[in-house]
């Protein structure tokens, strides 16, 4: 999605956060992903700052400033491996990088 995006013009950057219990888990997110993977750790707890779930979506805008959440199990897809969930996630993006 991230070249697809590039192709029509947009610069996106995408960044996973992987769950403090779940540092062994890192290798299959680095074996399957080509952007940026941080490790949350007990001590930043960046899942619960952001009352985050496993494969929730934060889309931020260039400000920095959250643009967007979609919640794993809402209303939008997130499943990528879909065509609802990766055009639900594709178009929130394209909102936010087309907003005013």
């Amino acid at each position: 999605m991230r070249l697809e995006l590039k192709l029509a013009g947009y610069e996106v950057n995408f960044v996973s956060v992987n769950k403090s219990d779940a540092e062994s888990s890192q290798k299959k997110l680095l074996d399957r992903c080509k952007f940026t993977l941080l490790q949350d750790i007990a001590t930043v707890d960046v899942w619960s700052l952001q009352d985050g779930n496993k494969d929730d979506m934060y889309i931020y805008g260039a400000d920095g400033t959250l643009a967007d959440y979609l919640p794993n199990g809402g209303e939008r897809s997130t499943n990528l491996s879909t065509t609802d969930g990766y055009n639900a996630v594709k178009g929130a993006l394209l909102d936010v990088l087309n907003a005013p």
